[in-house]
């Protein structure tokens, strides 16, 4: 006897186009939360980094200032790296202020103290940090810091100051060729008067102490994913005359 073949008819059947349209749009919303989540993910590390470098930036900068301003005699502040005069002509003046004011330039001045009991003051080293401000939007720039011996050594008397700075400090505001120390500081410190316009970096507190007030940020940016941070602080050096 001829056996028949039986065909059994498969119950499966295909994925209709509505059910393909439905789980290429869940995938889409899951991959889209995962981007989103990845991103901020990666800017909460950004923050974390620039945090850590922030304050290992802070650390060396005030340990650097602290041992700079301690073994100076006397400490001069200025309005700013291209700001050391005023008045012009017969007026000209050497524009460092005084109690309650407030700049951008800090120059601490070393002396030789073997001339001490002569009477004359001998400039051996000038020191010095200054604030190059990069955006007045938002009054902010890298801080340089400069060292210059002085050999021979000159008198402090033999000229005005800023003639002195002018001699041996070279460089200028808009083209530093001086070390950076930190990035991004905005100057926080006001003068005595409250009605300086702009807040300055240095604070001159009764010509003995320098109070430095800052914000200092940090800019990390990778992959299409950045984040700025700031940190404030204020901090107070002061030489030993």
């Amino acid at each position: 006897m001829k056996s028949t073949p039986v065909h059994f008819r498969s119950k499966r059947r295909a994925y209709t186009l509505v059910e393909m349209l439905m789980a290429v749009g869940i995938m889409g919303l899951v991959s889209a939360v995962m981007v989103s989540f990845t991103k901020q993910a990666m800017k909460l590390y950004y923050a974390d980094t620039a945090r850590l470098k922030i304050n290992h930036d802070i650390r060396a900068f005030t340990t650097q200032m602290d041992t700079d301003a301690v073994t100076a005699n006397y400490f001069l502040i200025y309005p700013g790296f291209g700001s050391l005069t005023t008045g012009s002509g017969s007026t000209l003046a050497d524009a460092s202020v005084t109690d309650g004011g407030v700049g951008d330039l800090l120059v601490l001045v070393y002396t030789d103290p073997a001339q001490a009991a002569t009477g004359t003051s001998m400039i051996t080293e000038l020191i010095g940090y200054y604030r190059q401000i990069t955006d007045t939007t938002l009054n902010n720039g890298p801080v340089h810091r400069f060292d210059i011996p002085i050999s021979p050594s000159v008198a402090a008397n033999s000229a005005p100051m800023y003639q002195i700075i002018n001699t041996y400090v070279t460089g200028s505001a808009s083209s530093p060729a001086y070390h950076i120390v930190t990035q991004l500081a905005q100057g926080l410190e006001n003068n005595a008067a409250q009605n300086a316009t702009t807040p300055a970096l240095f604070y001159n507190r009764q010509n003995r102490s320098i109070i430095i007030n800052a914000q200092v940020s940090e800019l990390q940016s990778e992959q299409g994913a950045s984040t700025q941070v700031g940190n404030t602080y204020n901090f107070t050096v002061s030489p030993r005359g």
